[in-house]
């Protein structure tokens, strides 16, 4: 049996939201309230994460320096060892930006990874979101993890989906094997869908060698 393992960025591998921890540390003004605006379906995910990028007030480097303080989860490159070493074929689908997926991946020595994300671009002092994977039919993420995944697997593989968040929900229904946790798990719980519950990657291993 061929697998296909798809994997969230943010709260899944890193230990927090880069994106909610950029607008804690840099945001003028009251992001929450875009956040709330979101949430109750006033406007597209796009408009509110340029939004709460226009409030940012940080150039590159410092904000650079900041997301590459912050943590994976201490099994990642275990379970990156793991997925190598059986010839799985692995992506990271994210509704955040590639500016904070690469500079992680590159600070803990992570390459030769294919990811999808929203794009991050600096204009002199205006930090500008790019949104290539967008849905138009759907409004509620900025990159359509669902439609990806039917795009890149064409050949049909049992897909191993790994996620925490809300940005999970449609594509996470694609799975046939789902590892939730945070807002993902409770979501999948009040829709009575079959998932594995972890807290780590070394969870997650754990749990393939079983299915493999």
């Amino acid at each position: 049996m061929e697998y296909i393992v798809i994997c969230d960025f943010d709260g899944t591998i890193t230990t927090e939201d880069t994106c909610v921890a950029m607008a804690k540390k840099f945001a003028k003004g009251n992001y929450d309230q875009l956040e709330k605006m979101w949430i109750e379906g006033k406007h597209d995910a796009q408009y509110i994460s340029q939004k709460i990028l226009d409030m940012l007030d940080v150039n590159e480097q410092k904000l650079k320096e900041y997301i590459r303080s912050i943590k994976i989860d201490p099994y990642f490159k275990d379970f990156i060892d793991y997925i190598r070493k059986n010839s799985l074929e692995f992506y990271i689908l994210s509704d955040g930006f590639d500016f904070n997926i690469d500079n992680i991946l590159e600070e803990n020595e992570i390459n030769g990874i294919m990811t999808f994300s929203n794009i991050l671009k600096f204009d002199n002092d205006k930090i500008i979101g790019i949104f290539p994977n967008k849905n138009d039919e759907c409004t509620k993420c900025g990159n359509c993890k669902k439609n990806i995944i039917e795009n890149i697997n064409i050949d049909n593989k049992k897909i191993i989906y790994i996620g925490d968040g809300y940005s999970d929900r449609c594509a996470s229904k694609l799975g046939d094997y789902i590892f939730a946790k945070g807002e993902l798990a409770q979501y999948l719980k009040g829709k009575d869908i079959k998932f594995y519950e972890y807290e780590n990657f070394k969870d997650i291993i754990g749990y393939i060698k079983k299915i493999k």
